[in-house]
């Protein structure tokens, strides 16, 4: 039988309840790693991890206002940008979920939007009016979840 170490609490040498560590491992695999969720359910912490994401103004000379493993933002024209990852995905069934707009009286005009040319290593999309027009668009937000290579 494997050794075990059972006690009612883990401090630090001053006393406190923070622990810190620069590794984190599961008990016997990559990917094992679970959180309790709400209740008594568990979440798998590399699963429900964002493994990418932006928040850029598409008018003008698009440029982030901060980002998450994006190693560049191509301009392809009005409306249409390529992200480009820093880390690739390990294919191209990734989930992503994008918001955005423009503000011209109040937030919230509806934008249609088109995504297209997922590769591992990017990801492009069109940002269209409602007139199925493609559009700058002052807010566009990218939040992409999936496997890394």
């Amino acid at each position: 039988m494997p050794s075990q170490i059972k006690v009612d609490e883990i401090k630090n040498v001053a006393g406190q309840y923070k622990i810190k560590t620069n590794v984190f491992e599961g008990q016997t695999t990559a990917g094992s790693i679970t959180v309790q969720g709400e209740g008594t359910n568990t979440t798998n912490l590399q699963q429900g991890l964002a493994k990418a994401w932006v928040n850029f103004n598409g008018t003008g000379t698009p440029a982030p206002r901060d980002s998450y493993n994006q190693s560049s933002l191509t301009d392809n024209g009005t409306g249409d940008f390529t992200q480009n990852f820093s880390s690739n995905f390990g294919n191209v069934n990734y989930s992503l979920g994008w918001a955005g707009g423009q503000h011209t009286v109040t937030w919230g005009i509806y934008m249609g939007y088109s995504s297209y040319g997922l590769t591992t290593s990017s990801h492009r999309h069109n940002v269209e009016n409602p007139s199925d027009t493609s559009q700058d668009t002052i807010l566009n937000t990218l939040l992409f979840i999936g496997d890394l290579a």
